[in-house]
């Protein structure tokens, strides 16, 4: 790895080890050198079962909303286990979904003291550190706009990494909306370069802000190192899928996908001649997942696993599933989304089911590569279809696993988008 590298302070409200797009962070940051950057983030938001099992970044931690566990949190996991400040938080969060006018003025009280946390925590970082170049992290807004105001105050240049869309996003916390539709703008005109996960987001910016943005845009694609999966796929026999079947799902469970979640179990549990199982591997809390309706069952089958388990859990599945839901608050979370356990499937040697809405990047993309049997109608009568043919047809499950690879190859090798990311951050 280069070392003639900027001071990069990365500036994210989530951050390795949190499972999901942190990991996809981490993977990008893994072997820059330890002294090269600093990741500013929030203690409270690392979960403690992350926090054991997950993969910690190098770099030094700073905590914003915790300093007194900056600079050695890697050696002492154990930090993050829930305190009283911890379930306040929780609580907090919790009330404001539920009152609009706790709403408004939760979200004000959240969004607001974090950026000031963020802002005072970044200038003497900063100054300390003798940061070059930030970087800044989509989130629900503190990482974004704290970015933009430390560019201000201290003339520092940054980039911006969108792992979803700022502006137009469904964010829990009503506050957080009217505020990216200020400062998406400014940030993107302030921005070095724009870092997007796909070119259906790509193409969505051009269309927003016009093609004078076109030359900030870097599409770097979801990434992974393949490595832990064809170790694992090296004693594994070829696909020929034999009772009792497993259908497998992995990953936290959310608005975008809870819908298209639930059509899949009432495809297996209608499904009567066949032994099928769905398997969820989620950090999702339970009390979480019954409450919006997703328990396990006879058919269906709850649990959590580290980040090292999961290619060995993924590489013994039947079908590995992919959901992106209809009728969401935010469809153009929806139409540009490539989801990061995408990454994990197209290399995990299993035949990918795809359930999503045919307006989405995902189906398009998925159809135009042809590595995944796609479902792209809320129909649950075609869902039992579409597990069948994949259990019965090997030959069309090869051809999918085939291509789902080459596609990885091709846009979702970490090994090769690192180097890329960390050629945006060397010295002149």
């Amino acid at each position: 790895m280069n070392t003639n590298l900027k001071k990069l302070l990365v500036i994210s409200s989530y951050a390795p080890p949190a499972i999901g797009g942190p990991q996809m962070l981490y993977n990008l940051l893994r072997d820059f050198p330890e002294a090269s950057y600093c990741i500013m983030t929030s203690f409270y938001n690392i979960d403690n079962l992350s926090a054991k099992t997950g993969k910690w970044l190098k770099g030094k931690y700073i905590f914003y909303d915790n300093p007194h566990f900056s600079g050695f949190i890697q050696e002492k996991p154990e930090a993050t286990k829930e305190k009283p400040t911890r379930l306040i938080l929780n609580k907090l969060k919790h009330l404001i979904k539920r009152s609009r006018i706790l709403g408004l003025l939760g979200g004000i009280f959240i969004i607001g003291s974090q950026i000031i946390m963020m802002v005072r925590t970044g200038i003497k970082t900063i100054k300390k550190e003798k940061i070059e170049i930030m970087l800044g992290v989509s989130d629900y807004g503190p990482a974004m706009i704290s970015t933009y105001l430390l560019h201000k105050i201290t003339q520092k240049p940054y980039l911006l990494f969108l792992f979803d869309l700022y502006k137009g996003n469904y964010y829990p916390i009503s506050f957080a909306s009217p505020l990216a539709n200020i400062f998406e703008p400014k940030l993107f005109k302030n921005a070095q370069k724009i870092i997007v996960t796909n070119d259906g987001t790509k193409e969505f910016y051009i269309e927003r802000y016009g093609k004078e943005i076109a030359s900030k845009l870097i599409v770097i694609y979801n990434s992974i190192f393949p490595e832990p999966y064809l170790k694992v796929q090296k004693s594994q026999p070829i696909y020929n899928p034999q009772p009792p079947y497993s259908i497998l799902f992995t990953g936290k469970i959310y608005w975008p996908q809870i819908g298209a979640i639930k059509n899949l179990i009432k495809a297996v549990n209608s499904i009567k001649d066949l032994d099928i199982k769905f398997q969820i591997y989620t950090p999702s809390p339970i009390d979480y997942l019954k409450g919006i309706g997703i328990e396990p069952s006879e058919k269906v089958f709850i649990s959590v696993a580290s980040s090292d388990e999961i290619a060995a859990i993924q590489t013994k599945a039947d079908i590995v599933f992919l959901p992106l839901s209809w009728n969401t608050k935010s469809p153009n979370i929806i139409n540009t989304a490539t989801p990061g356990k995408l990454t994990d499937y197209l290399i995990s040697g299993k035949p990918i089911l795809i359930h999503a809405p045919a307006s989405s990047f995902l189906v398009k993309y998925a159809k135009e590569n042809n590595f995944a049997l796609v479902v792209d109608e809320e129909n649950i009568e075609k869902l039992k279809e579409a597990i069948r043919k994949l259990l019965a047809d090997k030959e069309l499950a090869k051809m999918l696993i085939e291509n789902a690879q080459k596609t990885f190859f091709k846009n979702h090798d970490a090994n090769k988008h690192s180097k890329i990311f960390e050629n945006l951050f060397l010295k002149n």
